[in-house]
């Protein structure tokens, strides 16, 4: 690798060490087609600082943009892609003053406007100009004046910038465990065993609240019941749908649970989810489901049994901000080391994503 051994730019100030031409990086090509190619190191403007990855992970978004592409975050092709991650301030521009060479830190993949119809009433992850970072599966990510702003942050000093690049998912946990209504009287099933679904039984367990998680892989479930669920079903252990049904009814002296968290993102689970629940229950569909998903529910039982249906996305910084209190207290420790199960460095990211999809790893760490 050639290295830059003059200024870099005049509009920054330069690391005291020097900073490559040239990094290591993967690129898409198309879906289930990238490479990993040497590309420049990018330059940041006087608004901007450059961070060295230290670790990214692999996570759902991740994947499914590495199977299909992705409507907003690929633009052109080829494209650098990944959004979880930590680092180290490698290159400060000279407006920046809230960073500094050397600092570990852990940067959102989006920042809201603050100035849009939504943010003005604090819906700040409905903002309709919300700006994205993604690149991280690389040496060198640049992160952009707004998300500097907004949303980066220093890691503590007890926090390892592997824990740190957690920070993203649980963020977004945390956005849909507040508004689901959680209490420690609920029973809560948890229908997902990525990292989303396991993030929720940890959280849910931190809070004193009976956990029902329900997946279809062994490996997944025994992680569920490592981190603390109370229950854990395989989906592929019973013979059709009406006898998991009532298995789970049976665990919550035949009502339902009053809280489920859809942490998958397919119309079956969906559906699923909506035929668990309790009489006043809450259905919280946290996974995304494909753009013109369309799916068929029992409106007697809607009406009737006074169900409450939400759909919670993204993060916003407030909830950020608690994620990153929550993982400075060390409290999320054991249910991290679970979630982040292997690790692998950056020319063998789509070993790890083909591990992920087949569930033998959760989320990998990926490192640069």
């Amino acid at each position: 690798m050639s290295v830059n051994k003059t200024t870099l730019q005049d509009n920054v100030k330069v690391a005291p060490s020097e900073v490559p031409s040239v990094m290591n990086a993967i690129l898409f090509y198309g879906p289930s087609d990238i490479r990993y190619e040497q590309i420049p190191v990018p330059k940041i403007s006087e608004n901007e600082i450059l961070v060295k990855v230290d670790t990214v992970l692999t996570g759902g978004t991740d994947l499914k943009t590495f199977k299909r592409g992705h409507p907003v975050l690929i633009k052109s092709i080829p494209s650098t892609f990944g959004h979880q991650f930590s680092g180290i301030v490698t290159v400060v521009g000279k407006n920046v003053k809230n960073f500094s060479f050397g600092q570990k830190i852990v940067a959102m993949n989006s920042a809201p406007c603050y100035e849009c119809h939504f943010c003005k009433k604090s819906r700040f992850s409905l903002c309709e100009n919300i700006e994205f970072l993604n690149g991280a599966y690389a040496e060198y990510i640049a992160i952009p004046e707004r998300i500097i702003q907004h949303n980066t942050y220093l890691i503590p000093e007890n926090t390892s910038l592997e824990t740190a690049s957690i920070l993203e998912s649980l963020a977004v946990v945390i956005h849909g465990y507040e508004r689901s209504e959680i209490t420690k009287d609920k029973t809560v099933c948890i229908i997902g065993t990525g990292s989303i679904g396991l993030l929720f039984v940890a959280l849910a367990k931190l809070n004193g609240v009976k956990v029902i998680s329900v997946g279809r892989t062994p490996f997944k479930l025994n992680i569920a019941k490592e981190i603390g669920a109370d229950f854990a079903l395989n989906i592929k252990d019973f013979l059709n749908e009406e006898e998991l049904i009532k298995n789970i009814k049976s665990l919550t002296d035949g009502y339902g649970p009053e809280v489920v968290i859809e942490a998958v993102g397919l119309p079956e689970t969906w559906g699923l989810a909506t035929r668990i629940v309790s009489r006043g229950g809450l259905v919280n569909f946290f996974g995304g489901c494909k753009k013109g998903t369309n799916l068929n529910l029992d409106t007697f039982k809607l009406h009737y049994d006074e169900l409450k249906l939400i759909g919670v996305f993204h993060h916003t910084p407030e909830y950020v901000q608690k994620a990153l209190n929550l993982l400075s207290s060390g409290s999320f420790e054991k249910g991290i080391r679970n979630i982040i199960s292997k690790s692998f460095p950056l020319k063998e990211l789509e070993r790890a994503f083909i591990l992920q999809e087949s569930g033998e790893v959760i989320q990998a760490a990926i490192k640069p």
